[in-house]
């Protein structure tokens, strides 16, 4: 009787197991948007600024709202024929842009700030994919935060806006498209704090950016005599642009339609310089 073969020997040392294959494309992008839903959720300042953000522009929304119809009949007929509901109401979002524009800063200064940042590119070595799973995240929470902002701070304001103060509602020709413009403003402004948050690396540096993008450069350039180069250059600010969706529109900012295809060229071409910095820069 022939003796029997002797049983393969394993082609890998005991205790080793084999290496896995590649993971596939999807699988990867599963586990960083995870990873970086786990730091987003567990960053306290995020939520603190999200707290603080409703609070003050709600707030500041109900403030305006009642105190016009409390002085109603004290303002001249020119002034009562040139009052906008929803342009008082919506007073808040320009000083909303800070408190979205630091939230996005935050989602990648605070890993600077700690060193975490050099974990995530050891786990993640494709960095363009680590930022776009973090623009993604906090384009969701900042469009569903500023929604539930706009929303809240709209129906509390009309609501305080009473006879004889002109109000609207929501189903008003255009009402519900300048809200939603101003949605997609503060959403907006919270991706460039992203951007600006990789190009400064500084939590700091990032917020003074965006204060003085948003707020001084504004401030200090509308008021200069509206000139020929006026007219081709500040009503194309990237602050201009976005009160354009949601403004009245007086003051000689452009059209809604053209604010919404000019005011995504800076969120392309901020976050193609991030993306440049965040690849040849060491971490």
């Amino acid at each position: 009787m022939p003796a029997p073969m002797p049983a393969q020997m394993p082609t890998t040392p005991a205790g080793i197991a084999p290496a896995a294959g590649p993971r596939s494309p999807y699988i990867r992008v599963r586990a960083v948007l995870a990873a970086e839903w786990i730091k987003l959720r567990s960053l306290r300042s995020m939520l603190v600024t999200v707290a603080l953000a409703a609070l003050f522009c709600v707030g500041l929304a109900a403030l305006v709202c009642s105190n016009y119809t409390a002085n109603w009949n004290r303002f001249s007929t020119a002034k009562q024929a040139a009052f906008d509901p929803l342009d008082v109401d919506f007073g808040f979002v320009q000083i909303g842009t800070l408190f979205f524009g630091v939230l996005g800063a935050l989602v990648v200064t605070n890993e600077y700030g700690n060193g975490l940042i050099r974990t995530t590119f050891a786990a993640t070595p494709q960095r363009g994919l680590v930022l776009a799973a973090k623009t993604a995240l906090l384009g969701l929470l900042a469009l569903v935060a500023s929604a539930g902002i706009c929303l809240t701070a709209f129906f509390a304001g009309q609501s305080l806006l009473s006879a004889p103060v002109p109000h609207v509602r929501l189903s008003d020709p255009g009402v519900l498209g300048r809200v939603i413009g101003a949605v997609s403003y503060l959403t907006g402004v919270g991706l460039i704090g992203v951007f600006a948050g990789v190009l400064a690396r500084s939590t700091a540096v990032a917020m003074s950016a965006v204060f003085g993008v948003f707020l001084v450069l504004p401030t200090m350039i509308n008021s200069l005599p509206h000139g020929a180069v006026w007219q081709h250059t500040v009503p194309y600010l990237p602050s201009n642009l976005g009160n354009a969706l949601w403004h009245s529109h007086a003051g000689g900012l452009v059209s809604p339609v053209v604010a919404a295809f000019a005011f995504p060229v800076y969120l392309l071409a901020l976050g193609a310089a991030g993306m440049l910095a965040l690849r040849h820069r060491d971490a």
